[in-house]
């Protein structure tokens, strides 16, 4: 074989390799999202507890979405508007290398470090002494993170927002004055956006530089941004609450796994060399003995993955001492595990299926309430929060780790309909490790040493008692 025919298939095989590098950069970053950022579905009352309790508290609409049993002891119909700020962080300490070890260019922002707002509204509205109907608006999965893309850590990700938005009708029934069971069911409207670099200059060295062909790393950097959203997914859920003294509350809820199918579009910006690079792979790559590979557009095409939402059941404790403190506690199980793997999809055909392995995960919390006054009540809650995340799926995106949880908040009764809460809840987080590898096809980069976390909620909420 003359050099010439060498560096011919040399360049194909870049080319095919390269389009493999696309369609694993396309699917990694939404395995992150469905990970380790479920929002508690809370008012800022139950942010202040630590999130202990669930929605046993008295005439708490959150029940609504959280458990419905809870509703049929209301005495008469409720409303309330929360709205929440998270406020994560993550900074990077550590070392990026590209393809040839040296250290990569660019500066080290936080990627999370801006307030992220959302809302949750529930209602609630008792028939009779028995039956109560209820209806929620909730967002149980949100996360917001973005780097400049030029920073050192660009070939692990850049620029990832997702919101997911429940919408939900329930009721609950009264067996009897102990004993009650509910259930209802939600639409789930989800979107997301999805950044990364591809340093297509790597990938050449590290592919095909034993045979002659070489490129500058950090040369041809290639950006891939996905768009993909579903309009409507559904899922039920369900709960009973026993009441089995007058100072006791026990109750279980069970959320089923929401099955979202994403669609939306890629598309390719940056170095026009290595966009033209990846139009011919999927014909080329069978000269060099690679079949399969799937076809890509170097102006963009449609995109679909799924994305579920798993499954997850929470137990709750409330127990009223007397008319001034109540102490509150919770067990909550998340069915992480069922997200083992993420298949990307263009035109019908799959573009890559990945191992995710992911883990179940549980929050346990206490918390509690201390009535001042009338009008006033202290309330705080401490709680601990497991990360479903490993090795494999722990990037920039989302370095999270487990999580203790500190809460503290007030509130303030101005009148017998009308009532405020303020919730504030900071989130500790060690060290998180990371220890990545890109593969040759996306550059061969690494990145090793961990992110310093952190997190801090503020939520206010005003109910109106009819």
């Amino acid at each position: 074989m003359n050099r010439q025919t060498l560096h011919r298939l040399t360049r194909l095989g870049t080319k095919s390799g390269l389009a493999v590098a696309v369609v694993s950069a396309l699917a990694l970053p939404l395995c992150a999202q469905a990970g380790s950022f479920q929002l508690p579905t809370d008012n800022a009352a139950g942010w202040a507890r630590a999130n202990a309790g669930g929605s046993l508290f008295p005439n708490d609409p959150t029940a609504a979405y959280n458990n419905p049993a809870a509703m049929a002891f209301f005495t008469a119909p409720v409303a309330q508007v929360t709205a929440t700020g998270i406020r994560p962080s993550a900074q990077f300490s550590g070392q990026t290398l590209d393809q040839s070890g040296a250290p990569t260019t660019g500066n080290n922002p936080n990627g999370f470090g801006k307030m992220i707002p959302f809302p949750d509204i529930a209602f609630v509205y008792p028939v009779n002494d028995r039956f109560a109907l209820g209806g929620s608006v909730t967002v149980p999965y949100g996360l917001r993170s973005e780097y400049n893309p030029d920073w050192q850590g660009r070939y692990f990700g850049t620029k990832t927002n997702l919101q997911s938005v429940a919408v939900s009708l329930s009721a609950g029934f009264k067996v009897n004055d102990e004993f009650s069971i509910g259930a209802g069911v939600l639409g789930q409207r989800t979107k997301a956006q999805l950044n990364t670099v591809i340093d297509v200059g790597g990938a050449i060295n590290a592919l095909f530089g034993s045979a002659g062909l070489h490129a500058a790393p950090q040369s041809l950097d290639t950006q891939l941004n996905v768009n993909v959203k579903q309009k409507w997914a559904f899922g039920w859920f369900t709960g009973f609450e026993w009441k089995p003294t007058d100072k006791d509350s026990l109750g279980f809820s069970y959320h089923s796994r929401v099955d979202n199918n994403m669609r939306g579009h890629y598309n390719l910006y940056g170095s026009q060399e290595g966009i033209t690079l990846l139009a011919a792979a999927a014909q080329l790559g069978p000269l060099l003995g690679i079949n399969g590979l799937p076809t890509l557009n170097p102006n963009g095409d449609n995109a679909n993955a799924r994305l579920n939402s798993p499954a997850f059941a929470s137990l709750d404790w409330l127990h009223v001492f007397n008319d001034r403190f109540s102490l509150a506690a919770t067990a909550k199980w998340t069915n992480w595990s069922s997200f083992q793997e993420l298949a990307l999809y263009s035109n019908g055909q799959q573009l890559v299926a990945l191992p995710e392995k992911y883990k179940d995960s549980y929050m346990y919390a206490i918390g509690g309430d201390y009535k001042l006054t009338d009008q006033w009540t202290l309330r705080a809650g401490i709680g601990y929060d497991e990360t479903p995340t490993n090795i494999i799926s722990r990037d920039p995106r989302i370095p999270d780790g487990a999580r203790r949880l500190v809460g503290l908040g007030v509130g303030y009764q101005p009148t017998d309909h009308l009532g405020f809460d303020l919730g504030y809840q900071h989130q500790f987080v060690s060290n998180t490790p990371v220890n990545l590898q890109n593969q040759a096809l996306l550059g061969a980069s690494t990145m090793k040493g961990y992110f310093k976390d952190h997190g801090d909620v503020v939520s206010l909420t005003g109910t109106y008692h009819f």
